[in-house]
């Protein structure tokens, strides 16, 4: 994948790994299609990214996703890569005063059902080309061990991941790969003042970009290579460490 000019679409593209992921595939010279809820962030892309499409889109609410997906449909025919990265992390534990409980539905909706719409639209127009095709999905290391934190968005990653295990299983002798990256803690707008040793949005999408040029279904993304080295030792290890991220 990625050798030849391709025409993808990239979720949650103005912002974070999305952005770098954005900038660093249309420097390779691809077409892009960037879905995000702001327009007037998605304005400010397209300036600095000339001849990139734009979509507002909410992607909690189905009948915006739908709408988008028209768009982009119509706009870009050829599409071959759909790539599943926008998400949303609420930090606020079960039993906290300032809990939401209508989040757990919105989180659920960007993070995991967003996804799996786009996922489905998409493979009507892939299985209609001739040319190598390819979802990919960003997860996290939390999709295998949680945190104590963020329950619902580790759930979601957990969700994800699963999803995209059937869905290679399903696609498996047909031309659409099914490729998941998953990521440690990245500096971005959604992890300010947490973490620390946090690796750049920049360097994590350019991991992602080489993944799936080499065709990998699994990329782990700067510490998160170690996840499934420690679980072989014990999985008691990454629990651990994990846990308190």
């Amino acid at each position: 994948m990625l050798s030849d000019p391709q025409s993808i679409l990239i979720t949650g593209g103005t912002s974070g790994v999305g952005l770098e992921l954005a900038r660093q595939l249309h420097g390779r010279g691809h077409q892009l299609a960037v879905f995000a809820r702001s327009a007037e962030k998605l304005a400010r892309l397209q300036d600095e990214l000339p001849g990139i499409s734009i979509y507002a889109c909410e992607l909690a609410d189905r009948p915006s996703v739908e709408r988008a997906w028209e768009g982009v449909a119509a706009d870009h025919p050829g599409l071959s890569v759909l790539i599943n990265n926008a998400a949303i992390q609420l930090t606020p534990r079960f039993l906290d005063d300032d809990f939401d409980f209508d989040g757990i539905a919105h989180e659920t909706a960007v993070n995991f059902l967003a996804p799996a719409w786009l996922s489905y639209l998409a493979l009507g127009l892939f299985q209609q080309s001739e040319r190598r095709t390819a979802i990919v999905n960003i997860s996290s290391g939390l999709a295998f061990y949680p945190k104590t934190s963020s329950a619902v968005y580790c759930a979601t990653k957990a969700a994800l991941h699963s999803l995209s295990q059937s869905l290679r299983y399903q696609l498996a002798g047909t031309g659409t790969a099914v490729i998941e990256a998953f990521l440690p803690v990245v500096d971005t707008p959604m992890t300010a003042g947490r973490g620390e040793g946090k690796i750049s949005a920049a360097q994590a999408a350019a991991e992602i970009v080489e993944g799936v040029a080499h065709g990998r279904a699994e990329i782990f993304v700067g510490k998160a290579r170690w996840i499934p080295r420690l679980a072989r030792i014990s999985p008691a290890i990454p629990r651990a460490i994990l846990k308190g991220g």
